[in-house]
């Protein structure tokens, strides 16, 4: 994947996932609750959901890369992210998720949060891409119906670019937009955290 629409592309997905992170270890006994409100004959549950996915290698350089994820928690399931190239998402946009259980829709609650840095001496790059969100139960399907709740999704890319080979730049790394990234050594990972809500 050309690195001008990598960087665009990372900033469609997770900005404070430390909220969400830092609030899922309070619900860690959510099993406990979980159990209680069965008993008490409660149909709402709230809990942790959490997806995770990772591609290295050529499919982490490709044009339209797909993240396989993991679904856990109150919902187990598997599904895919493919990172929108048409930029980052704005206040207020949605998003689905989209897995074997269903459909989770979100709406993203603040601007996403970006960093990250190229190592001129090694031509490494590392970005990292957070957007906060909240579930929309309305528009979401399956076992994610009328589901309600916080989350965060954090997506993670670092690779290499090549260096150039000629010229007045030769040895130094090729940074330019059209740069392809190097397969050896590209990583992309994809991170959601979130405490649901589940009628």
């Amino acid at each position: 994947m050309q690195l001008k629409i990598k960087l665009a592309a990372l900033a469609m997905a997770g900005g404070t996932a430390a909220l969400v992170l830092a609030g899922t270890p309070a619900l860690a006994g959510s099993h406990a609750g979980i159990h209680a409100a069965i008993l008490a004959g409660s149909k709402a549950v709230t809990a942790p959901e959490s997806a995770f996915g990772v591609i290295s290698g050529q499919a982490a350089t490709a044009n339209n890369p797909t993240i396989p994820l993991a679904w856990r928690g109150q919902v187990y399931a598997h599904g895919g992210f493919s990172p929108d190239s048409g930029g980052p998402p704005a206040k207020g946009q949605d998003h689905t998720f989209t897995t074997s259980a269903g459909n989770l829709t979100v709406v993203v609650t603040a601007p996403p949060a970006s960093s990250g840095s190229v190592n001129p001496k090694t031509c490494h790059f590392a970005f990292t891409t957070d957007v906060v969100f909240a579930a929309v139960g309305s528009q979401s399907t399956g076992k994610f119906t009328g589901t309600s709740g916080p989350g965060a999704v954090e997506v993670y890319n670092a690779g290499f670019v090549p260096r150039y080979t000629s010229g007045p730049h030769n040895g130094q790394c090729n940074t330019s937009n059209n740069a392809p990234e190097l397969a050896k050594g590209a990583i992309e990972t994809f991170l959601l955290s979130a405490v649901l809500t589940t009628p």
